[in-house]
């Protein structure tokens, strides 16, 4: 829970200095922020946690909308062909990946996105018979003594 409280935090500070460092006000409307992942994962329900405290926060509403599909290449092509205004979000830690899976994709990974702040670490783990036996996150320890 401490890290999810860090992640709000980060978040809510690098956006407030944006809205304060750039010539007008951000958001002058509600906030889409879309997640290329079925509803329910560790993406959608961070980012769910997070844009409700930013919401909060900047006074604007952030709507979270899930498009998965094809590799999370549907909802990172609504956003890449959204008005570049701020106002649309990809939530996605996984979009470099697309270019390794697809021999063409509908937008330009590094041109059609600008990174704002990182959003968070999903640890993964591997297992065999329910037994933890690597962790490719990066913390100490992960799911050990767990079983699913």
């Amino acid at each position: 829970m401490k890290n999810a409280r860090q992640v709000v935090l980060g978040v809510a500070i690098s956006l407030a200095a944006f809205g304060q460092s750039s010539a007008q006000d951000w958001p002058t409307r509600s906030v889409t922020v879309v997640v290329p992942i079925p509803a329910g994962v560790a993406s959608d329900i961070i980012a769910r946690v997070v844009f409700e405290q930013v919401g909060k926060q900047v006074g604007q509403t952030f709507v979270i909308e899930n498009r998965p599909g094809a590799g999370g290449t549907i909802g990172a092509n609504m956003v890449a062909k959204a008005e570049p205004d701020g106002h649309s979000i990809l939530v996605y830690g996984s979009i470099a990946a697309a270019n390794a899976l697809y021999a063409r994709l509908p937008y330009d990974t590094v041109a059609d996105f600008t990174p704002v702040v990182p959003f968070g670490e999903t640890p993964a783990c591997r297992g065999d018979g329910g037994r933890a036996l690597q962790h490719a996150g990066g913390a100490d320890r992960c799911c050990e003594g767990q079983t699913r």
